[in-house]
């Protein structure tokens, strides 16, 4: 089955981007990315399995899961090796499309993310990783209780509660981070089935790539936020470190959504990151 996707910009001689969106999250996160990306070259937006309102089909999925139906987009789209991009959660996604599909991948661009393993950050017990992704997955089983929270999560009340939450968690930068982007967010989250939610974040606390990291053998640009809590940049700085000629920049002062903070400044450094590659 191949996701839905979409193209926008010109057939170029320049290689296409293709998009990896962050966890319960969708397309609609590359709202500056694909206008500015897409003016000199196509770029291959979709949505993961159950998310941007397409369905689910099978809910119990993982990081492998995505990456293998990235594989199926860009073969369905017949394009060349793509620069694969990925925000957040499509970091983990992005490597494992290294891993299991290594022809599709002509550059990697890492924005805000990890290889996994993102608790390790709290605490790296095996035991603490397996209870917590084990929680989530349980929770997501309780329709009865998820789906009332998942309704509020919908509303305005529950939009505002959510959006001060990633202020203080140092998910977004007051001030910075479009309000519009994080309510379409929360309210994307709340349309979720529970049970996909549940398994999604528990493969995500349960991934890791760093195994990856030495093989990658591509052109690989990892881009940060220095007031980043969710994955911060000290992460960034040892993944940067393990892939064998990658480059890293640092946006000081922003967060974990840098990219819709400052999407001019991220844009220009994903444009020379390119160019200097002849990509």
């Amino acid at each position: 089955m191949v996701m839905p996707y979409r193209i926008d910009g010109p057939s170029s001689e320049k290689p296409p981007i293709l998009t990896a969106h962050g966890l319960v999250s969708s397309r609609q996160h590359w709202c500056f990315f694909t206008p500015h990306f897409a003016a000199e070259r196509e770029v291959i937006s979709w949505d993961y399995r159950g998310h941007g309102g397409h369905a689910a089909g099978e809910l119990d999925v993982g990081v492998d899961t995505f990456a293998d139906d990235a594989f199926e987009v860009w073969r369905a789209t017949e394009r060349p090796p793509a620069v694969v991009v990925g925000l957040s959660f499509g970091v983990q996604v992005a490597l494992e499309i290294w891993r299991r599909h290594a022809e599709m991948v002509k550059a990697l661009v890492l924005i805000c993310g990890t290889p996994g393993h993102p608790l390790n950050r709290v605490s790296s017990s095996a035991a603490l990783r397996r209870s917590t992704a084990s929680m989530f997955r349980a929770l997501g089983r309780q329709r009865v209780l998820a789906a009332p929270l998942l309704a509020f999560a919908r509303s305005a009340a529950g939009v505002a509660i959510a959006r001060e939450l990633t202020y203080a968690s140092g998910g977004a930068r007051r001030g910075a981070c479009p309000q519009e982007v994080l309510d379409d967010l929360f309210q994307h989250v709340g349309s979720l089935d529970p049970q996909l939610i549940g398994n999604v974040i528990g493969a995500y606390l349960e991934h890791t790539a760093e195994d990856v990291l030495p093989t990658i053998s591509v052109p690989t640009l990892v881009i940060a936020g220095d007031k980043d809590e969710l994955t911060p940049v000290e992460t960034a700085e040892r993944m940067a470190g393990a892939i064998p000629g990658s480059e890293l920049v640092i946006f000081p002062g922003h967060s974990h959504l840098v990219q819709v903070e400052i999407p001019d400044q991220v844009h220009a450094a994903i444009d020379d990151f390119l160019r200097a590659r002849s990509l």
